[in-house]
């Protein structure tokens, strides 16, 4: 069981302000378009540099999602935050949906939380130890990563605003994505 933020190379991308041009960035994989970059789904909010935006899809991409993905090709379980959009500049970022995995003591969203502590009991988020029975207050079913959506991409438990729980398909950025991977691959098997 995984999770990503939506926006992970947002705060990563603050300390590399400096690259503004095309020339400074990597391939056309993440194009020159602040409403295709991190924090995702904000259009051309929070575009701090020319190249912030599309900086901060790619780090995220190369350091977390990507990762995430080429581990799941053999693990089954996987969620994506993307609440908090509305934090200026950084979007859903690294660490952000802490607060959905350990709720406060008042809290009554405590769909995360039970689902990870049914995964470390049984491996499975929808199903607690104390019971053979799927949880009937879970909000969604929990499906296998590998698990295809409609349309064929493997599934993603995604949290989306205002606390709506959803599964998604796993299908955006995959060629920029795959390009990073065997990059890494690449780099490993080298050396």
């Amino acid at each position: 069981m995984t999770r990503d933020d939506d926006d992970e190379g947002t705060l990563f991308s603050l300390s590399n302000t400096n690259i503004t041009t095309d020339e400074e960035f990597i391939a056309t994989l993440y194009p020159d378009d602040p409403t295709q970059g991190s924090p995702f789904d904000t259009g051309l909010a929070n575009q701090l540099t020319p190249q912030f935006k599309r900086l901060a899809a790619f780090q995220g991409d190369y350091l977390f999602t990507g990762t995430r993905r080429f581990l799941l090709e053999h693990a089954s379980k996987t969620q994506m935050n993307k609440r908090g959009k509305s934090t200026p500049v950084v979007g859903m970022y690294h660490t952000s949906d802490l607060p959905l995995w350990f709720p406060a003591e008042n809290s009554t969203d405590f769909a995360s939380p039970d689902a990870l502590i049914n995964f470390i009991n049984t491996l499975d988020p929808n199903h607690s130890a104390s019971s053979t029975k799927t949880k009937a207050s879970q909000a969604v079913f929990w499906p296998k990563w590998n698990t295809p959506t409609s349309n064929g991409s493997p599934s993603l438990l995604t949290l989306s605003e205002p606390g709506l729980i959803n599964v998604t398909s796993e299908n955006f950025r995959v060629d920029a994505i795959k390009y990073l991977l065997d990059l890494l691959l690449e780099e490993a098997l080298s050396g």
